[in-house]
């Protein structure tokens, strides 16, 4: 692999028998087993599926914008909620 950056996109717990030879071969191994015999380490009680992608050198320092959406109750029996954005970095 060349230079550059891994983003993780997510991690999600699963269990052994999630792991179909779909998946194995979506990772690049030929079957459940050989993804087995590379990944797991110690009892393999916890097992993730991590999610990545690749970014070539550069790629991390250009700034992302990203929105996050918050709802607060207004004090009270009812009313509107309040939402505001947020972008990342501010």
């Amino acid at each position: 692999m060349d230079e550059g950056q891994i983003a993780v996109d997510s991690i999600t717990p699963i269990g052994i028998a999630d792991i179909t030879d779909d998946l194995a071969r979506e990772s690049g191994f030929g079957s459940v087993n050989d993804l087995l015999q590379t990944a797991k380490h110690g009892s393999g009680d916890n097992v993730y599926l991590i999610r990545f992608h690749y970014l070539p050198p550069g790629a991390w320092d250009v700034p992302r914008a990203r929105s996050v959406e918050v709802s607060l109750p207004r004090r009270g029996k009812s009313g509107p909620t309040t939402r505001w954005n947020r972008r990342r970095g501010e």
